[in-house]
């Protein structure tokens, strides 16, 4: 196999990859619908992740505008998920900081998530459960320390 073959079979694998994970996403928005919008769990897994955000770029990254952000970043707030504080490093900029409330929400999310789709995942094999392992474990690695950002990417 060449370049060029194995180049369009990794994208295939990529694209197909995609398709069930944006399968598993939808099953388990309908299955195990949580007490925040999906916008929400988004927005508190990219502070999870990459910690203190502007609202401005956290609006970018989830794909909202400016305002809607600003309206589930109250709603977060009223809940304890979320801290708001003036950057120190510019006055006129507020950073919003993910809270050990908001940790315990995609911790509760991730729970729930799991106890409703894990009887889809009881009926396979030994040897498909140490695939879908392996398969983790190869992802792990090739993100970790990959981040990405409106314009940027970083590793």
């Amino acid at each position: 196999m060449n370049d060029t073959d194995r180049a369009l079979d990794a994208g295939a694998t990529l694209t197909a990859l995609l398709e069930q994970v944006w399968q598993l996403n939808r099953m388990a928005a309908i299955q195990a619908p949580g007490e925040h919008s999906p916008s929400q769990y988004r927005t508190l897994g990219l502070l999870m992740d990459s910690g203190p955000r502007r609202v401005g770029d956290l609006a970018a990254e989830v794909r909202l505008s400016q305002p809607a952000m600003t309206k589930i970043l109250h709603a977060l707030a009223d809940a304890g998920a979320i801290t708001r504080e003036r950057d120190p490093e510019d006055s006129r900029v507020t950073l919003v900081s993910i809270t050990d409330a908001g940790r315990a929400l995609i911790a509760q999310r991730s729970r729930t998530i799991v106890e409703h789709l894990l009887p889809a995942f009881t009926t396979l094999s030994a040897a498909e459960h140490r695939s879908l392992q392996h398969a983790v474990e190869i992802l792990s690695t090739l993100m970790s320390g990959a981040r990405v950002t409106p314009g940027k990417e970083t590793r």
